[in-house]
């Protein structure tokens, strides 16, 4: 498979940015240009295609981007991994079954009581990261050269 050009994803970063402008500033100038020669329906219709367009082109603009996980969603995976129902030992001593009950649960129980989620998000949020949308997902990334 052919590893895609360094280049080209940098075009498409800078034509999605121009995107996010050409959006910004040209829904207006448009309205402006054609509103004496439309009906009022027709500028009703215009308006609403316009803010439908500049809402999808301000979801494509690239966005600074923070980690920011709430207490109280960390006290609830904390509660799901300890609620965890774990199944039967495996019936065999090597990993022919998948990874080990035992790893699992000390896995667990690690995240559960020991993982340090507040320096993990310290470390995110050092590096410079961004969202955008591409086709109707929201794609984070971190751009470090």
């Amino acid at each position: 498979m052919k590893e895609p050009d360094d280049r080209s994803r940098r075009c498409f970063l800078k034509a999605s940015s121009m995107l996010g402008l050409a959006a910004a500033f040209g829904p207006a100038t448009i309205g402006e240009a054609f509103a004496d020669s439309k009906s009022n329906t027709a500028q009703k219709e215009n308006t609403m295609t316009q803010t439908r367009a500049t809402q999808a082109a301000d979801k494509t603009t690239i966005r600074p981007f923070q980690v920011n996980v709430p207490e109280a969603e960390l006290t609830e995976l904390r509660r799901r991994i300890n609620a965890t129902r774990w199944p039967d030992r495996e019936t065999v001593t090597d990993e022919s079954q998948g990874v080990p009950l035992a790893t699992m649960r000390e896995l667990a129980r690690y995240w559960a009581t020991e993982y340090d989620w507040r320096k993990c998000e310290a470390k995110l949020n050092a590096l410079p990261q961004f969202i955008t949308e591409i086709d109707g997902l929201d794609i984070h990334f971190i751009h470090v050269v």
